[in-house]
């Protein structure tokens, strides 16, 4: 069930494509029970049992630890791959969902970049802003310390959500911006880095709920801007196990499991202002003349580390 020339066109026109089906439904029941066991300690529906009765309802979200920044580990068990449950670590060994990664990165060169599991709960969710226009994003800045560039396909990567259960409109669903992949480079150039009012951008497309049935994915650029909703449904939860993968040809800087990005970042970004081109190089940023360094991702250095001498990659520009 690989991607069709139409499907492909789609991915790279919008950003995104949903696939439905490509797990089945005992696989996705058997991640979800065990899933629900890591964040509740037992089944959700238990959990809102004992929240009828208390009134109570303890955050589900994984505490911070010093491996991964968002994604650690809860009361109950890790939330980070693996997790130690073969029904949960062993979707990754899905022949086709692999090959649909490896056609939307255009490449059979792929890396393994990042994985972890996403629970948003009703009763608790504060994973979202106040506004509907508020809290759209890219994920490819948190997930790597160089910014997004105007070349698609190359250096951004690709993420994805496996839905263990039926997600509806009413369940907190994604909403994501068609085309957006294209045009975040200079829209979060032009806002300082991030989008406050998703109405101040004209340019962009209305966003579209990312709502799909159990053993859909939802595979998406890391540069598509997107955001988190609040429940209609404050009973329903909302479960994805997500993977990210990378083009093994630019995959040494978008790597979750890199020290820069999480609780190491505040020590590595002044050392990286301050050393060498040659020494950064080690770190996994691309060599000095590469393809890599436009006016567009200069800008965007300049906005992430402000005290960095960028004249050693101008000059390649200039030349």
């Amino acid at each position: 069930m690989l991607l069709t020339p139409n499907q492909l066109d789609r991915f790279h026109r919008d950003g995104f494509i949903l696939i439905e089906d490509l797990f089945d439904p005992e696989e996705m029941t058997a991640a979800l029970n065990d899933m629900e066991k890591i964040f509740y300690g037992k089944s959700y529906a238990e959990y809102l049992i004992e929240l009828d009765k208390t009134g109570q309802a303890n955050s589900v979200e994984p505490t911070v630890t010093n491996a991964v920044a968002h994604y650690g580990d809860t009361e109950h068990g890790r939330a980070q791959f693996p997790t130690g449950f073969d029904s949960l670590d062993r979707l990754i060994e899905n022949e086709t969902y692999l090959d649909i990664f490896a056609q939307c990165l255009g490449t059979d060169d792929v890396s393994y970049c990042n994985a972890h599991l996403f629970m948003r709960s009703g009763p608790t969710d504060q994973r979202h802003s106040e506004h509907p226009w508020q809290g759209y994003h890219a994920d490819h800045g948190t997930n790597t310390f160089l910014p997004i560039s105007n070349t698609i396909g190359s250096f951004d990567y690709v993420n994805s959500g496996v839905y263990l259960h039926d997600v509806d409109d009413d369940c907190a669903p994604m909403h994501v911006i068609p085309g957006s992949h294209r045009q975040a480079a200079e829209v979060l150039l032009k806002f300082g880095g991030g989008i406050t009012d998703r109405r101040e951008v004209p340019e962009f497309a209305q966003p579209v709920p990312a709502s799909a049935k159990a053993g859909s994915v939802l595979f998406y650029s890391s540069y598509l801007i997107h955001a988190a909703i609040p429940f209609e449904n404050k009973r329903k939860q909302r479960a994805f196990w997500t993977l990210s993968m990378a083009r093994g040809d630019t995959s040494r800087w978008t790597k979750l499991a890199n020290p820069w990005s999480g609780p190491e970042q505040q020590y590595f970004q002044p050392f990286w202002e301050k050393t060498t081109p040659r020494v950064r190089s080690l770190f996994g940023w691309p060599e000095l003349g590469h393809a890599y360094y436009t006016e567009t991702t200069l800008k965007g250095i300049a906005m992430r580390f402000p005290n960095m001498d960028l004249a050693p990659y101008q000059v390649y520009l200039d030349a």
